[in-house]
């Protein structure tokens, strides 16, 4: 059973006493629970900017009271300061250190957990909420040999051990009701994996065995720090206020449309009687703006009213408000200008979208590392549950994540750097190796690699062949 994906902050939750749980467990798990409710309400705060349902904050200058509760306006600038990032944090293949293409058989259980589905889902909710998390259990019925879910912090939480760099403890939300009380968790320990569930109290349905000797679940944490192990959210306050100051801004922009899109204009000396009907009801302002011929009749000194236009205001002041905002946005988080929907009279060019970009590529390209490291440890508790083991595998520690290179290089360039490089080492080109600095995907490599086999093999049968023949051929010793 799967926690709820609607997401609502749990009113008044308490530390639930668990019977089952022995003395430690029990402390554990009120450490635990206190986290995730102190760390909830944050964390909707930052879902909800990123899914642009975040409300306008009016400041109660500028803007009519009666139209701000009617204005709609969305700004997506968190989004793009997440998935800029994400979208350039992509892991092609994964290999033994010779290459090998399913190192310990690994590919049909992750291929089983939809590893490749879901690894950039959790990478897209780091970068969010600071971190995610990602947790191995033995399958159950119908489940791969060994289980492996991320999770985001919204439902899940660790407490961290800074002498072994790893969590000592860790706690999954399986499950809530309608006012977002828990109803199912999970912890996870060292030594085992204890489920949680309420009924008319709580109680331990089931305790899980493990042998790995730490809590397997794994943090995935973005830009962490000695001090902020558990990483520092891309959705920070800086991004949560420039985006409230550019709602605010659109909002104004939108109020300042709708006020000067209509026409408006000063009639002077005319008098009551001009905008009355023949039976001495109003005419609507509209319809008299709509009307296709209007007189107007003198007044009583026999003057003609004047008509007057007011002109309208330049919106430009507005623009230049939320030009200056997308600035500071793309100062902070390195997300171009044009990505933020702002235009340029001169067109970038190759190398200064290059230039731009390279903030951000510095954070994927370090981020990259970051999950190396976390995912290496992540697949050592996969092979350990699976094949009920106590130690590290051999040769785990080799195993090679391969990553896209974030800079996203046109395919002519990377051929170009790629043919320098194989050319210089005689053979390179026909390995794995050579043909990923020649940019082929990871497919192509495996087509590529296996029509090669074929080829080698196809020959050497045809040299066989030819030596059996030539041996044939040769008359016996002594024969006339």
């Amino acid at each position: 059973m799967m926690h709820r994906t609607e997401i609502t902050a749990p009113s008044m939750f308490g530390i639930p006493q668990v019977i089952g749980l022995q003395p430690d467990q029990q402390e554990a798990l009120g450490e635990l629970v206190a986290q995730w409710v102190s760390k909830m309400p944050r964390n909707i705060e930052r879902m909800l900017y990123l899914d642009g349902k975040n409300k306008l904050k009016d400041l109660r200058i500028a803007l009519p009271p009666q139209l701000v509760g009617q204005l709609e306006i969305v700004m997506g600038w968190p989004e793009k300061a997440v998935y800029e990032l994400a979208n350039r944090i992509v892991l092609d293949r994964i290999t033994d250190v010779d290459g090998a293409s399913d190192p310990f058989d690994l590919n049909r259980v992750l291929f089983d957990n939809r590893f490749d589905v879901e690894l950039p889902m959790a990478t897209a909710s780091s970068l969010a909420q600071s971190c995610a998390f990602m947790s191995t259990t033995p399958g159950g019925d119908g489940d791969p040999d060994a289980l492996v879910m991320f999770h985001s912090a919204l439902w899940a939480t660790g407490i961290w051990d800074r002498r072994r760099r790893a969590l000592k403890s860790a706690l999954l939300i399986n499950d809530t009701d309608g006012l977002g009380q828990p109803t199912r968790m999970t912890m996870f320990l060292p030594a085992e994996t204890v489920v949680c569930v309420k009924g008319a109290g709580w109680y331990v349905e089931d305790a899980i065995p493990h042998r790995l000797g730490r809590v397997p679940m794994e943090v995935i944490p973005f830009r962490p720090t000695l001090d902020r192990p558990f990483g520092r959210a891309r959705v920070d306050r800086r991004v949560i206020s420039l985006t409230d100051r550019a709602l605010r801004a659109g909002a104004r922009l939108e109020v300042h449309s709708e006020l000067f899109s209509a026409m408006k204009l000063i009639l002077l000396g005319a008098s009551e009687d001009t905008f009355t009907d023949d039976t001495g009801k109003p005419v609507p302002l509209w319809s008299f703006y709509m009307g296709r011929l209007n007189t107007l009749s003198k007044d009583e000194d026999g003057d003609v009213p004047e008509l007057e236009q007011i002109k309208a205001e330049s919106p430009e002041p507005h623009i230049a408000v939320m030009r200056q905002l997308a600035s500071e946005f793309s100062g902070h988080t390195g997300v171009p200008l044009g990505s933020l929907g702002i235009a340029t009279d001169n067109p970038e060019s190759a190398q200064s979208k290059t230039v731009a970009r390279e903030d951000i590529v510095a954070d994927a390209e370090k981020q990259q590392t970051i999950m190396t490291a976390v995912l290496r440890r992540g697949l050592e508790n996969v092979l350990m549950i699976r094949d009920g083991l106590s130690e590290r595998p051999d040769g785990v520690l080799d195993l090679q994540f391969i990553w896209r290179r974030p800079d996203r290089p046109t395919l002519a360039a990377v051929a170009d750097s790629g043919a320098k490089q194989v050319g210089s080492i005689q053979g390179l080109a026909q390995t794995t190796v050579g043909m990923e600095l020649l940019g082929l995907r990871p497919d192509q490599i495996d087509r590529a690699q296996s029509e090669l086999r074929r080829t080698r093999a196809a020959s050497t049968l045809d040299r066989l062949q030819a030596a059996r023949t030539s041996t044939e051929d040769i008359p016996a010793a002594g024969g006339g």
